[in-house]
């Protein structure tokens, strides 16, 4: 596999999303457009489906995030089940400096977290991770490594 291309997020309030993203991980958008037609209906299969499509890339490239927003108002489906729920559950970022970030996240967002390190017989070059929520209620892994490469055990 050449690599992990993008993730979709599905937001209620794109505004506010992409407050979260751009300003707590240095994300600029490439790409920002509204999505109608024929294929959009046929892909999403739902007729007369309409969205505002964000892409969010990192410094440097990389996986990037599509943020969508259906309109109008679309779903608002509750993603707030626990991390031990069925399917997929969380996105996981890593970042370069953990303790910024989440002073960040305090700041701007509301959020007090508390990062836990993953004991080294897990990760042998260390990790420090904690599990946030975004405006929508998804839940998002910021993840720092003591090395470039992580080496898992």
């Amino acid at each position: 596999m050449p690599g992990l291309d993008h993730v979709n997020v599905v937001v209620s309030d794109m505004a506010r999303s992409l407050d979260f993203y751009t300003t707590l991980l240095d994300l600029t958008v490439v790409m920002d457009r509204r999505l109608s037609g024929d294929w959009f209906e046929q892909v999403t299969g739902q007729p007369g489906a309409v969205a505002r499509c964000v892409i969010l890339d990192a410094p440097g490239g990389g996986c990037r995030i599509e943020l969508l927003q259906f309109q109008p108002g679309g779903a608002r489906p509750d993603h707030r089940q626990p991390p031990t729920a069925m399917g997929l559950r969380h996105l996981a970022l890593r970042v370069d400096d953990l303790d910024h970030r989440l002073k960040l996240l305090a700041q701007r967002f509301n959020q007090e977290v508390s990062p836990v390190q993953v004991p080294q017989d897990i990760v042998k070059s260390g990790k420090r991770m904690c599990y946030i929520r975004d405006p929508d209620g998804i839940l998002v892994e910021l993840c720092e490594y003591g090395a470039h490469r992580p080496e898992f055990c």
